[in-house]
């Protein structure tokens, strides 16, 4: 109970920040599932709804139109899943500058009279950074094979079009 009643109390402040923070990352990673389903789309060509010809893309069918439109869908893709996996790698640190700032207000006031808040607060700070980036670690594994896959498909057609 305690520990709820200090994350409760703590969160308006530096940890609303770190929170407010992964709001925005997980917009960004479903924008990104979003943009690799546009790619998938682009890349593969349907026959058969239930059949998709992954890996075997005829040379032959693709028109300009197609590939235009895999050059941008594999520019957006990429652009917003490297914005989503860099941004994971933020969490750790907010939540070790909130330990540095709540450590400074403690050595900065002189006094250990309130050591106690303070050091509440860096720990809060510590959990919100880790909760998130752990969060974003096992969202980031669902997408990232996937990513490469259509990544190394859209590179395949597109090399193997532009020779």
């Amino acid at each position: 109970m305690v520990f709820i009643e200090a994350i409760v109390s703590n969160f308006i402040g530096y940890d609303l920040i770190i929170f407010l923070l992964g709001v925005l990352n997980t917009f960004f990673f479903i924008d990104t599932i979003k943009r690799l389903r546009s790619l998938e789309g682009s890349i593969y060509k349907q026959t058969d709804i239930s059949l998709m010809r992954k890996n075997e893309v005829l040379q032959d069918e693709i028109t300009k139109e197609d590939m235009a439109k895999i050059k941008i869908a594999r520019g957006a893709a990429n652009a917003r899943y490297s914005l989503f996996a860099n941004f994971i790698t933020i969490f750790p640190l907010l939540g070790l500058l909130g330990t540095v700032i709540s450590l400074v207000m403690v050595a900065g006031d002189g006094g250990f009279e309130n050591a106690h808040d303070s050091f509440m607060m860096s720990l809060t700070s510590t959990f919100w950074g880790v909760s998130f980036a752990i969060a974003f670690k096992v969202c980031d594994s669902t997408v990232s094979a996937k990513a490469e896959q259509l990544n190394n498909d859209a590179n395949r057609i597109v090399v193997t079009q532009e020779d």
